[in-house]
């Protein structure tokens, strides 16, 4: 069989209609990937914002994008949203569902608990009975029914069928490929799981076997090669926090109380080392932006919320304010957007140089104010 490859010059050849019908085809094939594009972008675009006590959804340039019907209202992942439907709703009143970016119910509001999707999947919960996965469509992809299982991160995941059962890992089918043999088992990151043995915690890879042995009375993810763990003192009871690397190594003792540490983000970690004044240290323990805040948490998208005199902002990986401490309460970034507070709870978004994109309405009385929706 003979094959032919076509080039632009050689289009020009081509008959007219064939011609027109290139182009046509190209510009299908154009308006295909654009749509594509679009529907992964445009859910990272709407917020949930509370107006007149319901809550919709905005665009980042203020304009409602959704109309506010719901009792309550989650930010998209994967392209849905979590929303409880109101009180008084005849059908579905207190109930949770998901609905795409145009507002489309997706996923009936049937449920009296609901997760986030992750990996196509979502935890939801009906009446008194255990959890069980939702996909997008709503179907049950594991018919089981678990006392204990949690977001999908990635699989295998972790279950529980009953209370007094050991924490073992599914697959995609319900089938253990990790014994159920944990006394608590928590979720695989980047190929680590932390899971316990009595008391003591430690790490396990996919195939069920300890990378770093139970030891520690805490311990946390992976982040920037290094975790935070902590450690308890038998005789006093005194628990103090440090970093391992992924030997198991400790690259920062145990010094700091239990509270006075984050994890580690972009580099840094938010320390305490009296629970009033914070700072960040590097990953080899070294501090690098100066103890002089009343809170710190981690660094997000290039930038860190923290308290000063009572009132909250943003500083950059040098300790600089990149927007100055004048919020009650705020959010981290994510998508380039935080949520702020203001007096009397008015709720606000704003950009990373600190310009509003929307603010809520000021409320005419203060006993009138309601709490709006915290992003964090």
């Amino acid at each position: 069989m003979r094959t032919y490859k076509i080039s632009i010059k050689s289009v020009v050849k081509l008959p007219s209609f064939l011609r027109e019908g290139l182009r046509m085809g190209s510009v299908l094939l154009l308006l295909f990937f654009t749509s594509v594009a679009f529907a992964q972008t445009h859910t990272k675009d709407l917020l949930p914002v509370k107006i007149d006590g319901l809550f919709g959804f905005i665009n980042k340039s203020g304009d409602v994008i959704i109309e506010p019907k719901y009792a309550w209202a989650a930010d998209f992942s994967e392209g849905l949203a979590v929303v409880k439907m109101p009180y008084d709703d005849k059908e579905f009143g207190d109930m949770h569902g998901y609905i795409d970016s145009t507002g489309r119910m997706v996923v009936s509001p049937v449920f009296d608990a609901a997760g986030n999707f992750m990996q196509g999947w979502a935890r939801v919960k009906q009446g008194s009975g255990g959890f069980i996965y939702i996909d997008k469509t709503g179907r049950m992809p594991i018919a089981s029914k678990f006392f204990e299982c949690y977001n999908v991160q990635s699989f295998p995941i972790p279950v529980r069928e009953n209370r007094k059962s050991k924490a073992g890992y599914v697959n995609r089918k319900g089938e253990y490929v990790i014994e159920a043999k944990f006394d608590m088992a928590r979720p695989f990151i980047d190929g680590y799981a932390v899971v316990a043995v009595g008391q003591k915690r430690g790490y396990i890879n996919k195939k069920g076997e300890f990378i770093i042995q139970p030891q520690f009375y805490r311990a946390n993810y992976f982040q920037d090669n290094v975790a935070k763990v902590i450690m308890k003192d038998e005789a006093t009871g005194d628990k103090t926090e440090g970093y391992i690397n992924k030997r198991g190594e400790y690259v920062v003792e145990p010094i700091y109380k239990m509270g006075f540490a984050k994890d580690f983000s972009e580099g840094v970690a938010a320390v305490s080392t009296d629970g009033q004044k914070w700072g960040f240290i590097n990953t080899s323990g070294m501090l690098v932006i100066a103890s002089k805040f009343e809170k710190a948490a981690s660094f997000k998208e290039g930038l860190a919320k923290v308290r000063f005199e009572g009132k909250y902002g943003f500083i950059d990986k040098w300790g600089n304010w990149v927007i100055q401490p004048k919020y009650e309460k705020v959010s981290n970034f994510k998508n380039g957007i935080a949520s702020v507070y203001q007096k009397n709870e008015r709720m606000g978004y704003i950009d990373q140089t600190g310009k509003f994109v929307w603010r809520a309405s000021k409320p005419k009385k203060k006993e009138e104010a309601e709490n709006p929706y915290d992003r964090y």
